[in-house]
C-alpha cells in the first residue's frame, strides 16, 4: 500500500511537470532562440585557412605580453575573423599551454601563420557571400597590429 501511494505521488509530480513546462512554453511567445553550430557549412576550400588562423591565435597566445597591447588587438581581430566565417573563435586545449617559450619566436610564428591563412582564403575561388573579404580584411588588421606590436617592442626594448 505504501509503495502504491509513492508511485501515484511520483506519477502526479511527473505530470504536474510536464503541465508546468507547457504552460511556461505556450506563455513565452519568443523563445530564446538555439545557439547556432559552431560551424555553418564552411565550405571545404576554407577549411586550411581556418585550420591556419586556429594554429596562428595558439601561437600568439603564447606569445607574452612584450607588445604594448598589439598582441591582444591581433587576436581579437582573429576572433572577429572566425565569427565572420561562422565557427566558433574558442581555443582548443592544446593551444593554452604554459611554460618556458620563446615569445619572440612565437609571435613569428603566429605571423607566419597568418599570412599562410590570409594566402588559403585568398585562393579560395567562391567569395562566400562576402564572408572571404571581411575576413581577409580582419587578417590584414591582424597583421598591422602584430607588426605595430614587434615596432613597438623594440622601442621599448622588450623584443
Amino acid at each position: 500500500m505504501r509503495h502504491t501511494r509513492l508511485a501515484a505521488l511520483v506519477l502526479s509530480l511527473l505530470a504536474s511537470l510536464g503541465v508546468f513546462t507547457a504552460i511556461s512554453a505556450a506563455q513565452n511567445p519568443n523563445p530564446r532562440p538555439t545557439r547556432p553550430a559552431a560551424r555553418q557549412n564552411v565550405p571545404a576550400e576554407y577549411e586550411a585557412g581556418i585550420a591556419q588562423l586556429r594554429i596562428a591565435k595558439g601561437y600568439l597566445q603564447k606569445a607574452g605580453d612584450k607588445w604594448g597591447g598589439y598582441r591582444v588587438k591581433g587576436i581579437a581581430s582573429i576572433d572577429r575573423a572566425f565569427r565572420v566565417l561562422g565557427v566558433s573563435p574558442e581555443s582548443t586545449p592544446h593551444e593554452m599551454q604554459s611554460g618556458n617559450v620563446d615569445e619572440p619566436d612565437m609571435m613569428n610564428q603566429g605571423i607566419a601563420n597568418l599570412q599562410t591563412a590570409r594566402e588559403d582564403f585568398a585562393n579560395a575561388g567562391d567569395e562566400w557571400g562576402g564572408r572571404k573579404a571581411r575576413a581577409v580584411a580582419l587578417i590584414d588588421q591582424a597583421l598591422q597590429d602584430l607588426q605595430t606590436g614587434i615596432e613597438w617592442a623594440k622601442e621599448h626594448k622588450t623584443y
